[in-house]
């Protein structure tokens, strides 16, 4: 695979997560893929396959219906890319991270593993900012 194929997966997650639907992980991910996400804010992390993704995509939505993720950076090459992302929502209801109506920012990079032009796995680092 060549590094700009990785390059413009990555892009296309970042676009189809951007459109507020949950839809982006059936369009981007694999059937067989493997999501895990660190510990965050105290949490115990996740894990799983699309449909645990999903579940997470879905829940997403509902609390922070505006969210987005902006690109800061990309490093691609072979079948993998890194994307380093600045992510913005607004709390629609309490969450355990934020109020209603705060604005949570975090810093991210998602580690992805590319085959057939579906992200096969994908690892998610995440940091609350001030």
């Amino acid at each position: 695979m060549k590094a700009e194929t990785a390059e413009v997966i990555a892009r296309q997650l970042v676009a189809e997560y951007n459109k507020g639907s949950p839809d982006w992980v059936e369009t981007c991910h694999a059937e067989s893929t493997q999501w895990i996400e660190l510990p965050f804010l105290g949490g115990p992390g996740r894990r799983g396959g699309r449909a645990e993704l999903r579940q997470a995509a879905e829940l997403q939505v509902v609390n922070f219906p505006d969210r987005r993720m902006e690109v800061l950076n990309i490093v691609a090459g072979g079948d993998q890319a890194a994307l380093e992302v600045e992510w913005t929502g607004t709390a629609a209801q309490q969450t355990a991270w934020a109020a209603k109506g705060a604005t949570l920012t975090l810093r991210a990079v998602l580690v992805l593993k590319i085959a057939n032009g579906k992200v096969i796995r994908e690892v998610d680092y995440v940091i609350p900012m001030p």
